[in-house]
C-alpha cells in the first residue's frame, strides 16, 4: 500500500497529519523569528542590569527542551485537569453516540481497545491505591502530630509513592509489550459475562455498569496525567547558566529555596547541583519548619569537596497567621505554636521567635510580605512593618520567586536600615529567577555573619531574572478550570531561541513518526492472530 492510498483510506490519520503539519509550520516560522531575550532587573536600585549578565542555554537542554517546557507551563497547578475532564466527557459522549449508531465497527479497534482498557484499569488501581495510601499516612500524621509532620515529611511520602507507582506501571507496560511481541504469549481477556446478557439486564443495571466503567476510564487517565506531571516536576533538567564578570570578592547568592525536606520537588543533593549548574556561589536552604535540608546540603558539599556555600536557614511557617520568616545562622529548629509537639522543636510565636534568634546571634528576614492596611493602623497583616521592625527583624524580601514585591516594603527597609533581600523561593525544577550579587570585604569569609553584616549596608544588587519578558495576555474567565496553561504555553514558546524551537520540532517529528508506525502496524496486523492473542 502506498502512502497516498494509506492516507486516503484513513481519514482520522489524515486529519491528525493535517493538524501536525500546521503545528510544524508554526514552529518553523517561529524558529526563524525567535529571539530569546532575558531581562535582569535590580529591584534594589530600580534599574535594568541586563548588560551585566547573560543567560546561556546549555547544549544538553536543547536536546530535551520540551520535557523542561511542559512542567514549566503546568507549574504546581492541577486545575487543567478540570478542563481535561470536561473535554474527555464530551469526547466519550460523542464516541458512545457513534457506537450506538453503528459507526464504530472496526474489529481491530475493538480488539486493541481491550489492551487500552486493561492498561488504564491497571493504572487506576495502582495509582488509586498509592494515592489513598499516601493520603492516609499524611492524614494520620496531620491529625496526630499536626503541621509539624506535614511540613517535614509529606513531600518525601509523595516522592516515594510516585516512584513506586511509576515502577509498577512500567512493569505493566513491559508485560503488555512482551505479550504483543512474543509469538506464544496471550492476554486471554475473558469476554464472558458474569451477569445476565445485555438484552436481559435491567435498565438501571446497564446504566450503572456503564457509569462505573466510564468513571474508571476517566479517573484512570487523570491519574496517569498526574503521575507524569509529578515525575516531570521532580526531574532535574539542565538549567540555564547565569554568566557575569565577577571580581574575586563578588558572589551570587540565593537566600530562599526548598527541597524534598519540606515542599520542594528536588532532593537536597539535586538542588545543590542545580545551583552549581546555574553558576551560583551559594544558597540558603530554607525548608519549612526544619533545618534538615541545609544540614544535609552542607554535609553533601563537604563530602564531595564542592565549591559551594551552604547557608544554614529555616523558613518558620505560621499558617494560622499567614506569615513566613526565614531565620539564618542557627541549626536549632524552631516552629510556630501551631506545630508544637511534645518532645519536638521549640515552639514560639512570631515576636518570641525573632527575639530568640537574635539573642543567639541569628538573622531574620520576612518573606513575601504584603502591603495591606492593618485594622489596628499601619501597613502589613497580620503584623505591621513597624511591629516586625521593633521585634528585631533584619529585613524583608523585595523580590520573591522572580517577582518584585510592593514598593512600600523597599522604602520601609531603606528608611529603617533594614536589609533589602531577594529569594527565589523555588520549589520545582524551573530555572533560577532571583539572585543577590554581593561584594564581601573579606572574600574568604563566607560565614552567615559576614554575609548578613555586608547585606546590612544595602549596597548589594537584588536581581529578578525574567526569561519570558514578551507576554500575551488572554482573557482569564476560564483560568479556574485550567485554561491558563494556554496563555502560559504561548508566553513560554514566544520567548524561546531558534534552537529551543528546533528541539520542539525534532521531538514533534519523533512523536509523529512513532504514532505513524504504531498505527500502520495495527492496520497491517492479521485480525485472526490479534484475536487469538487477545481473546
Amino acid at each position: 500500500m502506498t502512502l497516498k492510498s494509506f492516507f486516503k483510506k484513513n481519514k482520522f490519520f489524515s486529519i491528525f497529519t493535517t493538524l501536525f503539519l500546521i503545528w510544524i509550520v508554526f514552529l518553523a516560522v517561529l524558529s526563524v523569528i525567535a529571539q530569546r531575550q532575558v531581562v535582569f532587573y535590580d529591584a534594589r536600585y530600580h534599574k535594568d542590569v541586563s548588560s551585566d549578565f547573560n543567560s546561556r542555554i546549555p547544549f544538553t537542554r536543547y536536546i530535551i527542551e520540551p520535557f523542561y517546557g511542559i512542567p514549566f507551563i503546568l507549574e504546581i497547578s492541577f486545575e487543567y485537569l478540570i478542563g481535561f475532564m470536561l473535554i474527555f466527557i464530551i469526547f466519550r459522549l460523542v464516541y458512545l453516540l457513534l457506537v450506538k449508531k453503528g459507526l464504530m465497527t472496526s474489529k481491530k479497534y475493538q480488539l486493541v481497545k481491550y489492551i487500552i482498557k486493561d492498561f488504564v484499569r491497571s493504572s487506576f488501581i495502582i495509582l488509586g491505591i498509592m494515592i489513598l495510601t499516601m493520603l492516609i499516612i499524611i492524614g494520620v500524621g496531620f491529625f496526630t502530630i499536626g503541621f509539624f509532620f506535614v511540613n517535614r515529611y509529606f513531600m518525601v511520602i509523595i516522592q516515594v509513592g510516585t516512584t513506586v507507582s511509576a515502577i509498577l506501571i512500567l512493569i505493566k507496560t513491559a508485560y503488555i509489550l512482551l505479550v504483543l511481541c512474543h509469538p506464544k504469549h496471550k492476554f486471554n481477556y475473558s469476554t464472558k459475562k458474569r451477569y445476565l446478557p445485555p438484552e436481559k439486564r435491567p435498565l438501571a443495571t446497564k446504566y450503572w455498569r456503564l457509569t462505573r466503567k466510564e468513571f474508571v476510564y476517566l479517573i484512570g487517565i487523570v491519574l496517569i496525567l498526574v503521575e507524569a506531571h509529578v515525575l516531570l516536576l521532580s526531574t532535574q533538567f539542565p538549567s540555564h547558566v547565569i554568566e557575569t564578570d565577577l571580581d574575586d570578592n563578588e558572589f551570587l547568592f540565593d537566600f530562599h529555596v526548598h527541597t524534598t525536606m519540606s515542599d520542594g520537588w528536588l532532593t537536597v543533593e539535586e538542588r545543590v547541583l542545580w545551583y552549581i549548574e546555574h553558576g551560583i556561589t551559594g544558597a540558603a536552604f530554607s525548608d519549612h519548619d526544619n533545618t534538615r535540608g541545609c544540614r544535609t546540603a552542607r554535609n553533601f558539599v563537604e563530602q564531595n569537596g564542592l565549591n559551594f556555600t551552604v547557608i544554614i536557614a529555616e523558613e518558620w511557617t505560621d499558617h494560622e497567621n499567614n506569615i513566613h520568616m526565614n531565620y539564618y545562622g542557627l541549626t536549632e529548629e524552631i516552629v510556630p505554636l501551631e506545630s508544637e509537639v511534645p518532645g519536638g522543636p521549640k515552639a514560639l510565636n512570631a515576636s518570641d521567635m525573632i527575639k530568640y534568634v537574635k539573642y543567639w546571634g541569628g538573622w531574620v528576614i520576612v518573606n513575601h510580605y504584603n502591603n495591606d492596611e492593618n485594622e489596628n493602623g499601619g501597613i502589613g497583616v497580620p503584623y505591621t512593618y513597624k511591629q516586625l521592625r521593633d521585634w528585631g527583624v533584619d529585613g524583608f524580601e523585595i523580590i520573591n520567586h522572580g517577582g518584585v514585591r510592593d514598593e512600600e516594603i523597599r522604602q520601609f527597609c531603606l528608611s529603617n536600615n533594614l536589609i533589602c533581600i531577594g529569594g527565589s523561593d523555588t520549589h520545582t525544577n524551573e530555572d533560577l529567577n532571583t539572585i543577590v550579587k554581593l561584594r564581601l570585604a573579606n572574600p574568604k569569609d563566607k560565614s552567615v555573619d559576614n554575609i548578613f553584616k555586608t547585606l546590612k549596608n544595602n549596597k548589594h544588587e537584588v536581581i529578578a531574572i525574567d526569561q519570558y519578558p514578551r507576554t500575551i495576555n488572554f482573557p482569564n474567565d476560564l483560568d479556574d478550570i485550567g485554561f491558563f496553561i494556554i496563555e502560559r504555553f504561548f508566553n513560554y514558546i514566544h520567548n524561546l531561541d531558534s534552537f529551543q524551537v528546533l528541539s520542539w520540532m525534532s521531538w514533534s517529528f519523533g512523536g509523529y513518526l512513532l504514532f505513524f508506525l504504531i498505527y500502520r502496524k495495527i492496520k497491517k496486523v492479521d485480525i485472526n492472530s490479534l484475536n487469538a492473542k487477545i481473546l
